[in-house]
């Protein structure tokens, strides 16, 4: 299958295996016109506008996320407006000019911050002010391929973000679960006991800064896929 390039973002949201970008507001004209992004042909669909790179004008917020082995997720950023959806999961990444096409479109978007990791290698973009920069790290297996475990590294401070990391993973892990079941397959057949204990210990770290409703549904979850395997 080759290598996976994966796309995690971090701001202004968390999301895991994928990322969209926001254009500016006032910046839609432009951007609409530089990108052939058509009103018309554009709500409800997506436009690929680069490689593993998708736009789409969304009047609701609603933006659907592709993703490898689950079903199209929909994030709700509630603001209609024009995002660009970059995907995870390619084995062919975004190819050798996806940081000069960023850095042409960076003016273009609002503040962001999202990593590319193909194999041992940490790619780090933060847009700031219209202003693109790039960092690269060869060096992932120092924090054991995990993403989760660089994060709590290097944003020991952002307890929130971390939080968001964790949820994420426990939202995306049942709709992977929900597609399994539909196809027939069972759960506990695909995944060992010691990766719920170990994302529900993550997430527990945090417990003190969710809404208490929503970790108890969280950790209920994980603790009835640990009891299935007793």
């Amino acid at each position: 299958m080759g290598t996976l390039h994966s796309v995690y973002q971090l701001k202004p949201t968390v999301i895991n295996y994928g990322a969209v970008l926001r254009v500016r507001k006032d910046k839609e004209m432009l951007f609409s016109e530089k990108y052939g992004v058509a009103e018309t042909n554009t709500i409800g669909n997506e436009l690929k506008i680069f490689e593993n790179t998708f736009v789409t004008n969304t009047p609701d917020g609603k933006v659907s996320i592709l993703r490898l082995y689950i079903d199209d997720k929909i994030t709700d950023f509630k603001e209609p407006g024009i995002y660009v959806h970059l995907k995870s999961d390619s084995k062919h990444g975004f190819e050798s000019d996806f940081n000069a096409f960023l850095n042409t479109m960076a003016p273009y978007l609002e503040d962001a911050l999202f990593y590319v990791i193909p194999e041992d290698i940490i790619y780090r973009y933060a847009i700031t002010d219209g202003i693109l920069s790039f960092k690269c790290q060869v060096n992932f297996d120092r924090w054991q391929y995990n993403f989760g475990t660089y994060l709590e590294e290097n944003y020991a401070d952002s307890k929130q973000l971390l939080a968001g990391f964790y949820i994420e993973q426990v939202e995306d892990l049942k709709l992977y679960h929900i597609q399994m079941i539909k196809s027939g397959d069972k759960p506990n057949e695909f995944f060992d006991r010691d990766e719920y204990e170990a994302l529900l210990d993550s997430l527990s770290n945090y417990s003190s800064i969710i809404v208490p409703e929503e970790f108890k549904a969280l950790e209920d979850w994980l603790n009835a896929q640990i009891v299935s395997y007793d």
